[in-house]
């Protein structure tokens, strides 16, 4: 959740979406919402030149993946265009203003009780979810790649199609390209990854929490974040004076996915349309798409992108929900869904919060009060109970500092220190992205977020915070208390709906990302991943999706990438 928690869900229509028709009016044009909508930057429509025009590639969602994709494809050559629904970041718009106006969708509470208050997003603007994270840039473990070693058989398999080795080479161009500052020992991988730069200073509450971990015989490091320890490929350093999650950073400290790639490859020529919802995939022929339907969210105009090669990035929710809208008579369930898999296996990663408080003998500021808060969300990271043979199934999961989500003003000698829990959810068949019978202001199917974890992920879960309260009473916490992250609403880790693999039976896509029986459609979000993993998965999903695009380029082509030198961003 990199340091956020959802909003608590408020009361909705107690109704099944699969059976009640209803209108749902978008978030956007809703009572209130006028002032956050007049602030909002989408910039011009497509122009007839633009629908006439058959790009090479168009990449629908400007996200962590698509982003990336995008750029690296522009950067061969190509012509690019992309698709995203939001609007363009200003600096002065907040995380609450993009969320004022994010579609929800309906998820069933823990009473059975169906609510239309799930987040369907990370976040839904130019940049994705990146330019509001707090910049954890983990690798997966080697668990990670296989984890029916350690849990067994599931009703989904959990083995990802690629190895370790496979992926290592993609770690190290994305942590170059964006400016990882990091460093120690990470004991839950085979090796320390050579971070481009040292790590961000460590906050007072970091050098707490690491203090305490090392008293009780574990092994913290600091959390290797997308952020600027110190001037890169003219970048500013972090001066950590607010929040990072709360608006785009404006000395481009962060490696958000516009900054490092979507303003260079614009620079370069790429086209990207923002304010424009991808309404459903149109085929070309019985093994092929021709485009994209769009409509402009603003005003209603519907266009059409055509192109030669289609690439789905809107996020693990968004994706499955396009292809399953994408219907036509040889595909009447959906694209890529002749096995009913598209929106299986959705997965939103367990997490929640352990706070303390206490008090110092020696105050931490000279200052009559302190503000906590501002700067990076994260200084210290534990992975000691990742693999953990006393943990349900064997697998703990990830322990990291998370800093408040706005500054708390305190006494000097107080503190109050959070901890943030993180476990993977194990994929099931039942949980999974669907279409309701409402329909939204364009006609289009309200979103469905079928949602139920694992018991044995809920006792993970209650293990790792369990061994969160072991360390804050280590650090001399009086007190401690927990806080929801909202999880199941929809969480800002979202995998699994459009499972990669070799048996179209169990899966949707090819380990490249090709949706099976289409040549040219692909899928390169964390809708890919079969298994969810236990850290943040912004490092990962890109490092897939850039794996993804050198195979395109390769394939269909003939272009062999040669991306590593110079770094991305610096042209």
């Amino acid at each position: 959740m990199t340091g956020r928690s959802r909003r608590d869900p408020k009361a909705g229509r107690h109704a099944d979406p699969t059976r009640e028709v209803l209108i749902s009016v978008s978030a956007d044009l809703s009572t209130g919402h006028e002032d956050v909508t007049a602030r909002l930057r989408y910039g011009p429509e497509p122009t007839a030149d633009d629908t006439a025009r058959v790009a090479d590639v168009c990449v629908i969602g400007s996200g962590a993946s698509g982003a990336i994709t995008a750029w690296a494809l522009q950067r061969a050559g190509l012509d690019v265009v992309i698709v995203e629904q939001g609007p363009f970041v200003d600096p002065w718009v907040s995380y609450d203003d993009v969320e004022t106006i994010a579609e929800t969708a309906w998820i069933r509470q823990d009473s059975g009780v169906w609510e239309k208050s799930g987040n369907p997003w990370s976040t839904c603007n130019v940049g994705g979810g990146t330019v509001f994270f707090g910049g954890a840039a983990f690798r997966y473990r080697p668990v990670d790649f296989d984890a029916e070693a350690r849990l067994g058989r599931s009703d989904l398999p959990l083995r990802w199609p690629w190895t370790v080795e496979e992926i290592d080479p993609y770690y190290a161009l994305v942590e170059s390209a964006l400016g990882i500052a990091g460093g120690g020992h990470d004991p839950s991988l085979p090796s320390d990854p050579a971070y481009p730069m040292p790590p961000v200073e460590t906050t007072v509450e970091g050098a707490v929490i690491a203090a305490a971990a090392r008293s009780l015989g574990l092994n913290p490091f600091p959390t290797p974040l997308a952020i600027a320890s110190e001037p890169y490929q003219g970048r500013l350093a972090c001066a950590g004076k607010r929040p990072c999650i709360s608006n785009r950073c404006d000395r481009g400290a962060k490696g958000d996915a516009v900054t490092v790639f979507l303003d260079p490859a614009r620079k370069a020529g790429l086209r990207l349309f923002a304010g424009l919802k991808a309404v459903r995939l149109l085929r070309r022929d019985a093994i092929s798409v021709d485009g994209v339907e769009c409509v402009r969210v603003d005003n209603g105009n519907r266009h059409v992108i055509r192109a030669r090669h289609v690439v789905v990035a809107g996020n693990a929710i968004q994706s499955a929900a396009l292809l399953l809208r994408s219907t036509d008579d040889l595909s009447p369930q959906g694209l890529g869904n002749d096995h009913d898999m598209v929106g299986r296996g959705l997965c939103f990663k367990m997490s929640g919060y352990v706070q303390g408080y206490r008090r110092t003998d020696v105050p931490t500021t000279s200052r009559e009060d302190r503000v906590a808060g501002p700067g990076p969300f994260s200084t210290a990271a534990i992975t000691d109970y990742y693999t953990a043979d006393d943990a349900p199934g064997g697998l703990g999961g990830l322990i990291i500092e998370s800093q408040p989500e706005e500054s708390l003003r305190l006494r000097p000698d107080e503190q109050i220190i959070r901890l943030e829990c993180l476990v993977p959810d194990q994929p099931r068949a039942d949980n999974r992205v669907t279409l309701g019978r409402g329909v939204d202001r364009f006609g289009l199917p309200d979103v469905v977020m079928d949602y139920s974890p694992h018991p044995r992920d809920r006792a993970r879960l209650e293990y790792l915070q369990r061994r969160a309260e072991e360390i804050l009473r280590a650090a001399g916490c009086e007190l401690t208390w927990r806080e929801s992250s909202y999880f199941w609403m929809g969480s800002t880790h979202l995998h699994g709906t459009c499972r990669a693999g070799t048996n179209p039976r169990t899966s949707v896509t090819d380990p490249d990302g090709r949706v099976h029986g289409l040549t040219n459609l692909m899928v390169v979000d964390g809708g890919v991943m079969p298994y969810p993993g236990g850290v943040n998965p912004t490092l990962t999903i890109q490092s897939l999706a850039l794996r993804m695009a050198h195979q395109l380029l390769r394939r269909e082509f003939g272009i062999e990438s040669g991306f590593s030198s110079p770094p991305v961003g610096t042209e």
